[in-house]
């Protein structure tokens, strides 16, 4: 809705959260530790490296757009370096700016897809 609210049956309301405690239990099984996780981590890591992403720190600072992932998210993010270091990074959305704390950044694609 317009205002941002929205309200939910029961039903789907159960069903949202069976759903996430299903994929609780998922991740659950697939890392039972945390040295389980941490590997995965790493893993993810290292393949965000060879698919072009780098250390956030290596970003431009001079505004020019580029793409961040943050921990935590899943999405690929327009933004941009402003102020002073280290808490210059700005995510471009809705028409809105919002301050990051990125992990990864690499060049807008030549093919010009932005983030999500």
């Amino acid at each position: 809705m317009s205002d941002c609210s929205h309200t939910i049956s029961r039903e789907e309301a159960q069903r949202l959260l069976a759903a996430a405690d299903a994929a609780k239990a998922a991740r659950a099984e697939a890392m039972p530790t945390e040295q389980d996780a941490l590997r995965l981590m790493t893993d993810a890591y290292r393949r965000l490296h060879e698919l072009g992403w780098r250390e956030a720190m290596y970003c431009p600072k001079d505004g020019t757009p580029f793409q961040v992932i943050e921990a935590g998210s899943s999405g690929i993010h327009d933004c941009h370096y402003h102020g002073e270091w280290p808490n210059g990074w700005w995510i471009a959305s809705a028409g809105d700016l919002w301050p990051s704390h990125p992990v990864l950044w690499r060049p807008i694609p030549d093919d010009g897809k932005h983030g999500s």
